[in-house]
């Protein structure tokens, strides 16, 4: 088996600079000089001696050529590959989770001491992982983590991805493959952040910028009362009835006030799915002899679209569907959550 690990020898392991050549193959072809020369690894030099007008296949071979003979390891590779997700986020499912405090406020966030105890946690726990780390100008902690075992070398082709406001208690979790490493991971994270413990939020999504503008409340998705633009008015025959002209008028005002009141005028988080799971007792009558014991009713009810919150609002405005619509729906970005748990009534 095949360790992407640096030999130390003067040149890149073949395994690693093969990881390279696969990263750069994700990378749209008008982008990848950019990203190459962002990554730093490479020359400008050397870049010039690429062809960045040829096929993205000849431009991944030609990286894997220089990379191969340069020294360099598994951190370099993970370095653009970090850069990559950075870019495309959504190329990866997110979900939020938050940090409790038990009350305490937060205090000053120390990068150096989070990077320690994040590397000693995992490290004591599996020996073989690789962990890095990269920090932006927003105050996000970007982490990416290749889990192996004691026994195995860390998989980089199944990285899992953390994002870590320093300054907020939210945290954006994309697993890998390897779910069972999710308790350690947040245990880590409770640990470097100082926190009393860490819940899911039950929110989840491919666009990491609107759930993270959900969670902070930057969307502005108060309730109003008024609209800013006027009404767009039906078109009609002039011989056409005036009162039902009117009351199509006053109609549609309405249900543009609703939903306005229940969306605002700001875009809305962009959330690809609303997942809704009953979790209830089925209870028959015991004179119709059905069942003569409680069994669980089970249900799972999806709502999908690629802009599922801008879908829900326009159906509304179409007037398809009866107003004001079910709470269910309109309670997402105010939550904020995307998967609700329907239980049973409690006394």
């Amino acid at each position: 088996m095949l360790k992407m690990s640096f030999p130390g020898g003067l040149v890149m392991d073949g395994t690693v600079a093969e990881y390279i050549r696969k990263t750069v193959r994700k990378i749209p072809r008008n982008e990848i000089k950019t990203m190459l020369q962002k990554w730093g690894f490479l020359s400008e030099k050397q870049l010039q001696t690429i062809n960045f007008h040829q096929i993205k296949d000849s431009i991944a071979w030609d990286v894997f050529q220089l990379c191969e003979e340069i020294p360099g390891d598994i951190k370099e590779a993970a370095v653009l590959d970090m850069i990559y997700n950075h870019a495309y986020p959504n190329k990866r499912i997110w979900k939020v989770y938050q940090l409790i405090t038990a009350g305490k406020e937060m205090v000053c966030f120390d990068l150096t001491n989070f990077k320690e105890k994040i590397k000693r946690k995992l490290h004591s726990a599996l020996g073989n992982v690789t962990i890095n780390f990269r920090e932006y100008e927003d105050n996000a902690v970007w982490i990416r983590i290749a889990w192996g075992t004691p026994n195995r070398e860390p998989n980089q082709y199944r990285t899992s991805y953390v994002v870590y406001y320093s300054h907020t208690p939210y945290v954006f979790i994309s697993l890998s493959v390897y779910r069972s490493n999710l308790p350690l991971l947040c245990q880590a994270l409770v640990a470097a952040s100082d926190s009393h413990d860490i819940c899911a939020m039950e929110l989840q999504g491919r666009c990491l910028n609107s759930l993270k503008h959900t969670v902070f409340k930057r969307s502005n998705q108060n309730i109003r009362t008024s609209y800013s633009e006027p009404l767009q008015e039906y078109s009609v025959e002039s011989e056409s009835d005036l009162r039902l002209v009117q009351e199509n008028r006053k109609t549609k005002a309405k249900i543009q006030r609703m939903n306005q009141q229940l969306f605002g005028d700001d875009p809305l988080p962009k959330l690809e799915y609303a997942q809704y799971k009953l979790e209830t007792m089925f209870r028959s009558d015991p004179k119709q002899n059905v069942l003569h014991q409680k069994e669980r009713f089970r249900c799972l009810v999806k709502f999908s679209s690629p802009d599922l919150l801008e879908s829900v609002k326009s159906l509304a405005a179409t007037s398809i569907v009866d107003t004001p619509l079910s709470p269910l729906l309109t309670s997402i970005p105010h939550k904020p959550r995307n998967h609700f748990r329907i239980k049973e009534k409690t006394d």
